[in-house]
């Protein structure tokens, strides 16, 4: 979505209490098509033009109806998708300024999430399979112990898994960061339980 007038990214920011770039994705839970939206840091693209704001969003059921517009997702248009996701977030009073500054370009993208899906223990191959000389797995479809899929740091540090392991190079693989173990972080999702 590209926004040509900051309102829709002024009222994201009041709901969440995050600037954008600093929370992650919003996930309406009610939402018949579970639509969330993200928004990132701006600007997103080298030379963006100040006045313009950019997102994206998603829903995992793009064949049901949705909750507003009561026709499927992958039916809908642009506008007719931030109609919907505008509706979960209350903004109908300035959801006509918004459609009207704003445009939406849905796309179907049937394996973005592909790497959620419900999975069993060697479900993906290692990186470098077990006595393999000359083959790894690179991507989101390999099995690094203990990361999580569907970031750039995944797909990084699978190729630096296979690279030094088929070269037998000394040096060292980009760590993993445990938030689950970092005391700030539970400290911030602590008092975030309490308000």
């Amino acid at each position: 979505m590209t926004f040509r007038d900051p309102l829709f990214f002024r009222l994201m920011q009041q709901f969440t209490g995050n600037e954008a770039g600093t929370g992650g994705l919003v996930t309406f839970k009610d939402s018949n098509w579970l639509l969330s939206v993200v928004l990132p840091h701006q600007p997103h693209f080298i030379d963006q033009p100040d006045d313009i704001r950019v997102c994206w969003g998603y829903g995992l059921f793009p064949n049901k109806p949705g909750n507003h517009v009561h026709k499927k997702m992958a039916e809908c248009t642009g506008g007719e998708i931030l109609t919907e996701l505008c509706s979960h977030l209350r903004f109908d009073v300035h959801a006509p300024y918004i459609l009207e500054s704003a445009i939406c370009i849905p796309c179907m993208m049937p394996y973005i999430t592909s790497q959620f899906m419900p999975r069993s223990k060697g479900d993906r191959p290692p990186v470098v399979p077990r006595g393999s000389n000359n083959l790894a797995f690179i991507g989101q479809f390999c099995e690094i112990p203990e990361d999580v899929v569907f970031t750039v740091e995944y797909s990084v540090r699978s190729a630096q898994t296979a690279v030094y392991s088929l070269l037998k190079l000394d040096k060292k693989i980009s760590p993993i960061y445990k938030g689950h173990h970092d005391m700030s972080v539970l400290l911030n999702s602590f008092k975030a339980m309490l308000k």
